[in-house]
Formats: structure tokens, sequence, C-alpha cells
């Protein structure tokens, strides 16, 4: 009898655990819906104010997508939606794609963080005011090679149609002449003429007055030289090696290297600033900021990166990803992980800004959240910086109770 009575108790326990269990899953789906209608007001209230012609978000864990959402228009003359699919170029938020590459390459003992760069190269990239001073694959992956890449960097642009005066602002007109070339040029090509002393392209101003290693200055120039250092190693172009590491691997359908490539009916427009379309273009220095995606497409990459750092992606290792997410240098100037930015506090991923475009992509590994922003504008003006900053800090505010208590 006691047995049984025990039995008994603790079938009940059980039911009674099992219900308990079931009513605190519905309140926290509850909770989760309340959260999505208020989510849903607030961006659908940003949208009404029309600074932006249309942008998508998405918030989602490592193996759920919490919210994914489009606003406003892709094309504002033939009314096309902007959608979680609609593609567009991202900006710098393609140098991740860099820093997996290198980690791959890394492993496959082809680089070492500190290698010259020169003992790589077939000429000589140095800094003419620290001629002795080696630049690292570290330093580039790190924005600390001295390389600054603002001078003549404008020259890596190719629009399918000139640029018109009358369509930009004051400011861009002394760059149209760059902006407007047509020639076709290998981005090794490019890299050479830029960055060899003897190159057509080459400028002193192109370094900066710091020593390599010891100060952060920003450098598309420096990633893309990167870059083409990994296709070097590798023996495959840069943009078939990320295709076979990451691309096909995570089945992103919608990412894509070559404009050639994009579906026209995915494929936003771009504005700029005064809201005048910007022609479809490619970057020569395309790891810098050249691939087309899609805030879908971008998740998944997300997602699969938040899962390489709690050590579950087969892509490269957790120590690869971990190496690759931290700070390289002592400082609080230098908070670069190599080719992640860290410089907000708790987060880890990449923003970027272009023609016509600007993206967020960060998580926070403390919540296991991650977060994404597109736009197809460029955030020029204040009060478009401040609309896009603002969406996404929107998105802080609501942390989807159920689906982390769920991780």
């Amino acid at each position: 009898m006691k047995v049984y009575i025990k039995i008994v108790f603790l079938s009940v326990l059980i039911v009674m655990a099992c219900k308990e269990k079931k009513s605190t899953e519905e309140s926290s789906k509850q909770l989760i819906l309340t959260q999505t209608d208020s989510l849903d007001i607030e961006l659908n209230a940003i949208n009404e104010s029309k600074i932006l012609p249309g942008f998508s978000v998405s918030v989602f864990s490592s193996d759920k997508v919490l919210y994914q959402k489009g606003f406003g228009m892709a094309d504002l003359e033939k009314k096309t939606d902007f959608q979680p699919s609609t593609i567009q170029i991202i900006a710098s938020t393609t140098k991740p794609f860099v820093g997996v590459a290198l980690m791959k390459a890394i492993e496959e003992e082809l680089l070492d963080l500190e290698d010259n760069i020169n003992d790589i190269l077939p000429y000589k990239v140095v800094n003419p005011n620290f001629p002795q001073q080696k630049i690292t694959i570290r330093m580039l992956a790190s924005h600390t090679s001295s390389i600054s890449g603002t001078k003549k960097s404008d020259k890596g642009y190719r629009f399918e149609t000139p640029l018109l005066a009358s369509k930009f602002p004051n400011a861009y007109k002394p760059l149209l002449t760059n902006y407007n070339k047509t020639d076709n040029i290998s981005m090794s090509d490019f890299l050479e003429k830029k960055l060899n002393s003897r190159g057509e392209w080459y400028d002193e101003e192109i370094f900066t007055k710091e020593k390599p290693g010891t100060s952060y200055e920003y450098s598309n120039i420096g990633i893309a030289l990167l870059a083409h250092i990994i296709e070097m190693k590798t023996k495959i172009s840069f943009d078939e090696f990320t295709k076979n590491l990451i691309i096909d691997p995570l089945d992103m359908k919608s990412s894509f290297w070559e404009l050639n490539d994009v579906p026209l009916d995915k494929h936003t427009t771009y504005y700029n600033e005064l809201k005048n379309k910007v022609p479809n273009y490619y970057i020569i220095t395309y790891p810098d900021g050249g691939l087309y995606s899609s805030i879908s497409d971008m998740t998944i990459f997300l997602q699969e990166m938040m899962k390489g750092y709690d050590g579950t992606s087969k892509i490269v290792s957790k120590e690869s990803f971990r190496e690759m997410m931290k700070k390289q240098f002592d400082g609080e100037k230098l908070t670069e992980g190599l080719c992640w930015d860290l410089s907000f506090d708790g987060l880890i991923g990449h923003s970027g800004n272009d023609f016509g475009t600007a993206t967020l992509m960060y998580f926070s590994p403390e919540t296991g959240i991650g977060r994404i922003l597109f736009t197809n504008i460029s955030t020029e003006t204040e009060e478009q910086e401040d609309t896009f900053y603002g969406i996404f800090n929107t998105l802080f505010k609501y942390d989807f109770e159920y689906q982390k208590a769920s991780r």
C-alpha cells in the first residue's frame, strides 16, 4: 500500500510539474507575442517617418529566429516592399568572412598571425616612416598595420552607370572622376598599384605616422590585402574559398560575390542621402565590403558564428572562433578582434556603410541573442543616422524571455 501511495504521489507531482511547465511555456509564448506586437508598433512608427526608404531587422538565438521583418520600400518608384529576403551590398559587414577564412588558413597551417606579409607578397609593403618595422597578418586583421586606406580608395568602385553631380551633395563632386572609372582591374593589380612604392597610385600618405602594431586605423585596403594573401596561400580565389567554406555549407542561397549573380527581382534599389537613386555597383576590393546578401541569409551566418563561439560549429574550431572574436591588443583604444568589431560593450559583430547601404550585425555572448539591421540608404545626415541607430537600439528593448529561457 505504501508503495502504491508513493507511486500515485509521484504521478501527481509529475502531472503537476508538466502542467506548471506547460503553463510557464504558454505564459512565455504570450510574453513573446506581446513583445512582438510592441516591437511591430515601434518599428512601424519609425517607418512612417519616411526618413529611411526601407529597412529590415532580425533578432535571433543561435537556433531560433525570434523576430524578422521588413518595413518600407526596396524601391520607392516601383513600390516594392523591403523584405528580409531583399538583397543588397552589405558594405563592411562583409569583413567577418575574411576573419573566418583567415582562421581556416591558419588551421591548415598555411598562415600564422605573426607572419611578415613581405615574406608572402611579390612586392614590398612598407610604412616609409618606419621602414624597418614589419607588418604582420595580425596587424592587417586588427586594423593596426598603419595602412590607412583613405587616399585614392575611391578608385575601387565600379558603377553600372555614371554618378551624376546633380544627384549628389557638393562634397562628392571632386571625387566623381574617380568614382566613374570603368576599367576592369583585378584586386591583385589594384592592390599593387596602391601599395607598391612603384605603383601607379602609390602615395606615401596612405601610411600613418604611427608605428605598425601600435595604433588603430580602420583600413579597407588592409583587409583586402589580407584576403589577397589568403588566396595566395590557399591557391584559391577568395570568393571561391569562402563560397566553399561558408556560403554553400550554410545554404546561403541569397549571398553572392558577383553583381551579375544577384537576382534582379530580389535586388534592392540604393539611395543616397538626398534619396536619389544610386546605380548598382561592385567593389574591386570586394572582401572588404562587396558581399551581396539578405537579412535572412546573414541571420544564418551569424547564428553559425554564435554556435562557433560556443564550440558547436564545424567551419573552424572553437579556439579559432574565440581567437578571432577576442581583443588582440592591450589598451582601451585597440578594441578590434580579427576582422570583428568589439567596440560596442558586450557585443561582437560588424557594421557597414557605403553608397546606398547601411548595415549592423552583432550578437551578445552573454544573452545569446543576435541582431541585424539593413537599410537601403546612405546614412550620411544626422537625421538618417539617428533613425538607423535608433532602430537598432529599439531591438535591445525586447529580450524575448521565452527564447532565452529555452537556450
